[in-house]
């Protein structure tokens, strides 16, 4: 057992560097998800973390979605909430919109289709997924899907949107691959995973320090809060609510924001969460709702571009601005194009807020739709059986 984990994890580690080498989002995740996924399907074993590791990467996740808010002041917080709640408001529509459609036309339940298609911090999505009894294969395919297809078009739409924009560095932007910084020299795909080999595990001590200070707080928090009443997937919401409040506190940018191996290692985590559980019958699943994904993949692009330019004819924020605001997707992807335009800290604004606001709506979606269930009216029609068979769920 420790035997094939240690090989497992070697040859993720090694698929990791090359990922990272060439610009692949989230390249920890993928590599740790595609061969643990590949052990798991191929040899029936399953592989899962223990809970004393997914409690801290959870606390991790969390505070690298809450933490790019420590780069802007309380009060260009406070004046981009209007173009932020439009953003999100058309977002959570059309993620509500796409669960149910997966919910009508290929089935899934309503928990799962939810977490599947809610734009916004896919690694906490799995989490949440893991928490409430959803088909953790199911979202995680599918949340990773649309963090793909988000990144790797983003190039090219910030090259056209580019045209017509008056950002300083507009002009500079969207050459680059997926990674790059427009002014980077590209060092060839081995110097590439020499540069990732000698980085990757550099750890800043803030972070650390910062990561146990939270993820100490919040356990004290769950303890007190437990007897009284039950805060789904606390380690992650409390966690960002505590970096929120750190933030708003004064505490430094360093403390609230981890980088280095500690990070790796919690999407490695995640990854060997999602794929190590991976099954032949998730894929077959995942395929027969690949089309309908991909449709409401391109309606969150589509949406996304049209609130922008709303957004930009409405007000004074520039064309890529707005739409690097409203991007529904690949948030670290979108705040590094942003600081090569010298884009409005518009964009850092409503992108966490959207990270914050969709991982929120993830993990009480599911309490409430339970509620709905089980308050709504009862069937009197059809038995049982045939309801059961005519409503299959994906699990």
């Amino acid at each position: 057992m420790f035997g094939r984990i240690s090989t497992l994890s070697a040859i993720s580690l090694a698929l990791a560097l090359v990922c990272t080498a060439i610009g692949v989002p989230a390249a920890w995740i993928f590599a740790f998800l595609i061969v643990f996924g590949a052990d798991a399907v191929f040899s029936g074993r399953a592989t899962i973390p223990p809970a004393f590791l997914m409690t801290p990467a959870q606390v991790l996740i969390a505070m690298l979605c809450a933490g790019p808010l420590a780069t802007v002041s309380g009060g260009q917080v406070a004046s981009y909430l209007a173009p932020a709640a439009l953003s999100l408001v058309v977002t959570l529509v059309v993620c509500a919109f796409g669960a149910w459609l997966l919910h009508r036309v290929n089935r899934v339940d309503g928990a799962t289709g939810l977490l599947a298609t809610l734009a916004g911090g896919a690694s906490g999505m799995v989490l949440i997924a893991r928490d409430v009894r959803a088909d953790v294969q199911f979202v995680t395919l599918t949340q990773y899907l649309r963090l793909t297809v988000i990144v790797f078009t983003l190039p090219g739409m910030v090259a056209w949107l580019s045209a017509y924009s008056d950002a300083p560095g507009a002009d500079s932007v969207g050459t680059a691959g997926v990674g790059e910084s427009s002014g980077a020299v590209d060092p060839g795909l081995w110097g590439g995973v020499v540069a990732a080999a000698g980085s990757f595990w550099r750890t800043p001590w803030q972070g650390v320090l910062g990561a146990l200070a939270v993820g100490l707080l919040v356990w004290l928090i769950v303890k007190a809060t437990g007897p009284l009443f039950k805060i789904p997937s606390p380690y992650l919401i409390v966690s960002m609510a505590v970096v929120v409040a750190a933030i708003a506190a004064g505490v430094p940018q360093e403390f609230v924001l981890p980088e280095g191996l500690a990070v790796n290692l919690a999407y490695a985590i995640i990854g060997i969460q999602a794929g190590g559980t991976l099954t032949k019958g998730a894929l077959r699943q995942f395929s027969a709702a690949l089309p309908m994904l991909l449709g409401v993949l391109l309606l969150m692009v589509a949406s996304s571009l049209a609130t922008g330019w709303f957004i930009a004819w409405t007000s004074d924020f520039d064309i890529l601005d707005a739409y690097l605001a409203t991007v529904p997707g690949g948030v670290y992807a979108v705040l590094a194009f942003a600081h090569d335009s010298g884009s409005d800290p518009l964009v850092t604004v409503v992108q966490v807020l959207r990270v914050l606001v969709m991982l929120i709506a993830g993990a009480f979606a599911p309490t409430v739709i339970d509620w709905l269930r089980r308050t709504g009216p009862t069937r009197q029609t059809g038995s049982p059986s045939r309801d059961a068979a005519d409503h299959p769920t994906v699990r």
